[in-house]
This record gives C-alpha cells, sequence and structure tokens, in this order.
C-alpha cells in the first residue's frame, strides 16, 4: 500500500471544466437563495457530467441545500475519529482515503475518490469518521451540513443508493476490526420496480390509455399509413430480432425521420410525441407493448397489421391521402405536446430524466392555482406528479 507523505507536492497546472458564475448563489443560506437562484443553480448541476448517476430530483435538492467549496491540494477536509459536520459531493477533482499506518507514521491510501463521489454519510449517526480524508488536487465540491443532510436524506434516501460512498465499508476491507458505521448501502430501500405498473394503463405509457382510437387520431394514422406505404413502402416490412419474426412493423427511428422529412417540424422530439399520441389511443403499437414510443431501433406496427397481409393502395387512395398529409401533421403537432407530457407523468417518478421533469416543470409554471409555490416546490411537483385516466360515465 501508499504511504503518503507528510507535505504535499506542487499541484499540476489544472484547469476546471465548471464555469462559476453560478456560485455567488451557493454561498447564500438556503432560507436567503430565491426562486432564480435556484434555476440558476439547477441549470448549471444537472449539466454537471460527474452527477449523471445523480437522479434529478436529488439534485434539485441539493440545489436547496448545499455550499460551494473550492479547496487547494493538500487540504484535510476531516481526519480519523473526527465528529463529522458535514457531507460532499465532488464536482471535480480527486480525494485520497486513508487511515493512520499501523507503525504511527503517516497514513495508508485506501483508495482516491474522483468527481461524482460523495462521502460523509456518518453525520447521520453521529458516528466518528472511519477515514481521513484529503484532497489530492484541485477539488471543486457541494458541501452539506449536518442538519440540512438529515431532511435531505430523509426525502432522497432511495434516490442515494450507488452514490454515496462508505468510508466504514472501504475502511473494513482493511482492516476488519475497525467498528462499522451504522449505514450500509446495502440496507438502502430498493426502488419499485417498473414491472409493478407493467399492466396498468394509467402507470404504463407504453399501453393505450383508451380502448380505441378516436376518429380523428384513426383518420391520422390511416393517411399515415397509406403515405408511407405510396412513398416508402420498406419502411413495413417483417423483421427478425433475436430469432423471433415481427410481422409488419416500422423502426422508431425510421418513422420519425419519415415524419420529418414530409413537414417543418422543429424537433426529433415534437416528432416523438406525435406519434406517441398514435401510441396512446391504439393507433399504433410496439410489437411486444414495452415500451412507449421512442427515436430508436425498436418495432411499432399500426393497428390492424398484426397478421402481416399488407396491400398496396391504389393511385386515387394514394392521392387522397396526399392531399390530407399535411391537415394530418397539423392536427398531431397540435395534441404531441400533451401525448409527450402525459407519457412522461404515466412513467415511475425514478425513471424519469432531467429533460422530463423541465417540460413537466414547465407546465407548472403556466398553472394559475400553483403561481403562489416556490420554484423548489414546483420542480418537487414534477419529481412526483403522476398521470390518471378515468372514463366518463356511460348512459
Amino acid at each position: 500500500m501508499k504511504i503518503l507523505s507528510g507535505s504535499p507536492q506542487a499541484d499540476k497546472p489544472h484547469t476546471p471544466v465548471i464555469s462559476l458564475d453560478w456560485t455567488e448563489c451557493l454561498d447564500k443560506r438556503p432560507t436567503d437563495r430565491t426562486s432564480d437562484d435556484l434555476d440558476t443553480i439547477f441549470s448549471k448541476l444537472k449539466d454537471v457530467k460527474a452527477f449523471e448517476k445523480f437522479h434529478p430530483l436529488l439534485i434539485q435538492q441539493l440545489c436547496y441545500y448545499s455550499y460551494f467549496e473550492n479547496l487547494e491540494k493538500g487540504v484535510t477536509l476531516f481526519r480519523t475519529g473526527d465528529l463529522g459536520a458535514n457531507w460532499f459531493a465532488i464536482l471535480s477533482g480527486n480525494v485520497d482515503v486513508c487511515v493512520p499506518a499501523e507503525n504511527g507514521k503517516g497514513h495508508t491510501l485506501i483508495c482516491t475518490l474522483e468527481a461524482g463521489a460523495a462521502f460523509g454519510e456518518s453525520i447521520l449517526y453521529d458516528t466518528p469518521r472511519n477515514a481521513t480524508v484529503i484532497t489530492s488536487s484541485i477539488v471543486m465540491l457541494l458541501r452539506v451540513e449536518q442538519k440540512d443532510f438529515k431532511i435531505l436524506w430523509e426525502r432522497n434516501k432511495q434516490y442515494m443508493h450507488g452514490v454515496i460512498t462508505s468510508l466504514s465499508r472501504l475502511t473494513n476491507t482493511l482492516d476488519p476490526k475497525r467498528r462499522a458505521s451504522e449505514f450500509d448501502p446495502s440496507l438502502l430501500p430498493q426502488v419499485v420496480s417498473s414491472k409493478f405498473f407493467k399492466d396498468d394503463p394509467t402507470r404504463n405509457p407504453a399501453l393505450p390509455i383508451v380502448p380505441a382510437a378516436s376518429v380523428r387520431i384513426q383518420h391520422a394514422a390511416y393517411v399515415l399509413r397509406t403515405c408511407i406505404l405510396g412513398k416508402a413502402p420498406q419502411m413495413i416490412r417483417d423483421r427478425k430480432y433475436h430469432l423471433k419474426m415481427h410481422r409488419s412493423c416500422l423502426v422508431g427511428s425510421e418513422m420519425v425521420d419519415w415524419l420529418i422529412h414530409q413537414s417543418p417540424i422543429h424537433s426529433r422530439s415534437q416528432a416523438v410525441g406525435m406519434w406517441q399520441a398514435l401510441l396512446e389511443e391504439a393507433a399504433i403499437a410496439h410489437v411486444s407493448q414495452e415500451h412507449y414510443f421512442k427515436d430508436k431501433y425498436l418495432f411499432y406496427r399500426f393497428s390492424g397489421d398484426e397478421d402481416g397481409k399488407l396491400t398496396k393502395p391504389g393511385p386515387s387512395e394514394q392521392n387522397v391521402c396526399e392531399e390530407q398529409l399535411n391537415d394530418v401533421i397539423v392536427t398531431l403537432a397540435q395534441v404531441g405536446p400533451d401525448a409527450m407530457l402525459r407519457m412522461i407523468l404515466r412513467k415511475p417518478p425514478h425513471e424519469r430524466t432531467i429533460d422530463d421533469l423541465e417540460i413537466i416543470y414547465d407546465e407548472l409554471l403556466h398553472v394559475k392555482a400553483l403561481s403562489h409555490l416556490s420554484s423548489l416546490v414546483k420542480r418537487e411537483l414534477a419529481s412526483v406528479l403522476i398521470f390518471e385516466a378515468h372514463p366518463f360515465k356511460g348512459e
């Protein structure tokens, strides 16, 4: 094992990769941070590569509770046996985790933690630190005080699995006789599996929310299918995947390409929403109903094509549909954003991406009844709101 010397060597030139124009917001006490401050912090943290494995809700909470620290090489964050006061998450740089050497001179290096690591969970239980942590380069990190971390933990413990580095477990691998912290990441509650929602149409965005498509959506699907068969018949064909044959299906990414080429659609995500509008009304479906509409190499099929028997439309039928194509695209462009929002709200909260949360948050900004809520509360709502569909009472 490597023995650390008493005095750190001069650090090599290091250029931070993180813009610091937002750190003034993190210098404020949490209660003094405005909605604009929180939005500024979130807009930066969500793009930090080191935080890719952090759940968006956890990042949102860090915007409120954390402070920014920029430390030189050789700074001791805490020592073995200290009672801690802070939890840390590394934005950039490295820290060394050490324990006292057996001969009592110097420290023995256990490991080096890099950007994206988080540590210091012993403050939850007021137990002594199990290791000494020293910066081994210029380090940028977020620091959360003990009283705030306990709140952060209670609200987000299910999202911290796989994020926190347990120093007690690291030191126990070196010396089994060392006293273990009461914290053990393996005891964290597991996120509910999405299979729990597999058969629930209101919670599974891969399933339709109505038993049959409306007349408007049925007509849109008919026009799109006819135009594809007339202009690009090779898109709808039998495909084999993992030794299983799927009849008369299309590839999601090719469907997006085709739709974009038909009109000046703003983005691929807009085209995804338009196809999702067809999927949520059962006009199209994933071949095994395992995926909502995605711009990927996934197979989808128009309703009624399950038997694989395709008949090419006649010239007159094709001409009529081509004349109606622009109107259909305009209609789908209008309903697509709502379909995209419903799709996101039907996902289990732990599966929502940062982009998903931004879409929900933007919608909440326009809800007048929620105008009195703070930006932080609206962002939290974006993480937990779910979609429910209730049929009208029949005759």
